[in-house]
């Protein structure tokens, strides 16, 4: 129970510190909302009617904006897009409320035509996009996937128009539906990993450091110190009989921004090989202890800046490969 509660906690963590992942979620509920509401409007009449297609056809401006944080996501959207969703969905609402044949009904059709034809276009363009990410296989697979069911869907719309648009437009919303939300249970099993860059050259070493620098080195290689928890750069510099800050410097000069990152470095590389190990039984929250973490919270949150997926998923993922 206590390991359960662990995994649990660590799980709400990690969501609660991924604002792509929250992004990503509102989205796919509105999105899906939408779809919903036009699906419905398909099946009821009267007032009812009205008010779940006033909903409904924001869905293509929803979907897109589904689709930038499929693809791109940064833990927020820009400005921009939403005002373009907030004007498609205001106009496509006054479009299907207003009395039909009127200035303002006329206006707003025209101005739901454009952007929503817009959305779609940019719908189909984010799949295509890189965004500085890296594009494994299975990314290329789920983005070909992506493109081909949605420009299927497109088509089979606006070709729908000439023979019996309503049940093949209903039919195409239901299938968006179902793709939308298994495009957001996919990203969120294989979230995006930013393409590696060229690591920065370590800034030249001064003479007086070089050798504090293998001794530290030393001390993490031979003696693993980083797995002792709570661990800190006064520890360190107590051990090898040097003033902090020349510890400090020392990281600095060896790539690393700070002491923490070069401890949780040598800790992820550790968890990395216990958990691609098919042997290691032990659960995730142990091995983690065993790595220097307290619990699974900053873990999971290492694990994933370091690797750019969750120890669980890792775990999983190497082991069935070998």
């Amino acid at each position: 129970m206590t390991d359960l509660a662990a995994r649990l906690d660590g799980g709400l963590r990690d969501i609660r510190h991924s604002g792509s992942s929250r992004r990503l979620l509102a989205y796919a509920i509105i999105a899906s909302l939408s779809f919903i509401a036009y699906i419905l409007a398909r099946v009821v009449e009267g007032a009812a009617a009205s008010a779940l297609t006033a909903v409904g056809v924001s869905a293509c401006g929803w979907a897109w904006l589904l689709a930038r944080a499929l693809f791109d996501p940064t833990p927020k959207d820009a400005v921009w897009p939403r005002a373009v969703v907030a004007v498609l969905t205001g106009a496509g609402a006054i479009a299907s409320l207003a009395a039909p044949g009127g200035l303002i009904s006329g206006m707003a059709i025209k101005l739901y035509a454009i952007s929503g034809s817009a959305a779609l276009l940019l719908t189909l363009i984010e799949p295509l996009q890189r965004h500085g990410w890296t594009i494994t296989p299975g990314e290329l697979r789920f983005r070909i996937i992506t493109v081909t069911v949605f420009s299927a869907l497109v088509g089979a719309a606006v070709l729908g128009v000439w023979f019996d648009p309503e049940p093949i437009q209903t039919l195409c919303a239901i299938v968006g539906l179902g793709g939308a939300l298994a495009a957001t249970v996919y990203r969120l099993r294989h979230p995006l990993k930013k393409a590696a860059r060229a690591a920065a050259a370590p800034k030249p070493i001064r003479d007086e450091d070089a050798d504090l620098s293998d001794r530290l080195m030393r001390l993490l290689q031979d003696q693993a110190i980083y797995a002792e928890p709570d661990l800190r750069a006064c520890d360190v510099a107590m051990r090898l009989g040097a003033p902090e800050y020349r510890i400090s410097r020392c990281v600095s000069r060896l790539g690393f921004p700070n002491f923490n990152r070069l401890i949780n470095h040598h800790r992820i590389a550790l968890a990395q090989s216990l958990l691609s190990d098919p042997r290691e039984e032990r659960s995730i929250l142990d091995i983690a202890m065993d790595c220097g973490f307290a619990s699974t919270g900053p873990f999971n949150r290492a694990f994933k800046a370091e690797t750019g997926t969750t120890p669980r998923t890792y775990r999983r993922d190497n082991i069935r490969t070998k």
